[in-house]
């Protein structure tokens, strides 16, 4: 328990030595994976193997607590703004037939609140719109808005943009205006991991089978990152940070995780390791460390970037 006390003192001392990394939760006994900082920079967001589950690690007060087992729970969950919740699509089995709903989780009770029914089709992610007051469903039809309840958190100052893909075409939806423009940035590509930054002005994504490229909201600047997987966007979207994996057809065999601008420069090697297979990374809140998992043994660690 002593090393978690450590963990902000490690976080805020930027004197410390270079990618000093801190085993946080997780072993080959217990897999822990896909951690999410919060907005505040507090916690962490992850899950259990087969991404089972949500739990919260609270690096003020070394203590981690379970708010949901229900499967699918920790894969592409989302933070709200303040900190104070988690979006998910949920999912239930009934014999080999699979339900999901979206659901919104209290992070600090566990209470959850059910934005939909359980559908057999649900094949888009909810995100947050409106400042949080609402969530957006994307569906074959178009897209579905519901009401969480919350206050708008009017601090926050962006653009109201939802970005989702259909095929080889990125929709983003102008929930201001109700517009919506259909980028096709690659022709008949299959796009996939498609992320947003957090300042709405850009796109990351990869192409199943090629490599990862970002391009500006309105479609242009397209730019080849080369290979990589999984993008995921700094607080300030000035940097996407990912990895680039290698598996056997049935399991990965390698992975490290790089930093790069969304222009191409300054593509850095963080983990440049030969022995562990580091996975789905995300930066702090403030940019000066990060987390991820390890395949290998089912950990979760905290790496200081300073």
């Amino acid at each position: 328990m002593k090393k978690f006390c450590l963990i902000f003192y490690w976080i805020s001392l930027p004197l410390l030595i270079q990618a000093q990394t801190i085993h946080l939760v997780g072993s080959s006994d217990d897999i822990c994976m896909n951690p999410a900082f919060s907005p505040d920079g507090k916690k962490l967001a992850y899950t259990k193997a087969n991404y089972k589950g949500l739990l919260i690690f609270d690096l003020v007060s070394n203590s981690i607590k379970q708010i949901t087992d229900e499967d699918a729970a920790g894969f592409a969950f989302k933070w709200s703004s303040d900190s104070k919740s988690i979006l998910s699509r949920v999912s239930k089995y009934d014999y080999l037939k699979r339900y999901n709903a979206v659901k919104i989780f209290d992070v600090e009770s566990g209470n959850s609140l059910p934005l939909t029914d359980y559908k057999t089709m649900m094949p888009y992610l909810p995100d947050w719109s409106n400042g949080d007051s609402e969530v957006y469903l994307p569906t074959k039809e178009g897209i579905e808005v519901y009401s969480t309840g919350k206050q708008k958190n009017t601090k926050i100052q962006k653009s109201e943009l939802g970005g989702y893909v259909k095929n080889d075409k990125i929709i983003v939806h102008d929930f201001t205006t109700g517009n919506a423009q259909i980028n096709i940035p690659i022709k008949n590509a299959d796009i996939i991991n498609l992320s947003i930054s957090p300042d709405k002005n850009k796109a990351a994504f990869e192409v199943r089978g090629g490599n990862m490229n970002s391009m500006n909201a309105d479609g242009t600047n397209l730019t080849n990152l080369g290979k990589g997987n999984r993008p995921r966007w700094s607080y300030d979207s000035k940097k996407i940070i990912y990895m680039i994996a290698e598996d056997d057809g049935h399991t990965f065999t390698e992975s490290d995780i790089y930093s790069i601008n969304p222009d191409g420069t300054e593509k850095v090697n963080l983990t440049n390791t030969k022995d562990l297979i580091e996975m789905n990374p995300c930066f702090s809140p403030d940019g000066k460390s990060i987390v991820y998992d390890v395949f290998d043994d089912g950990s979760i660690y905290l790496m200081n970037l300073e």
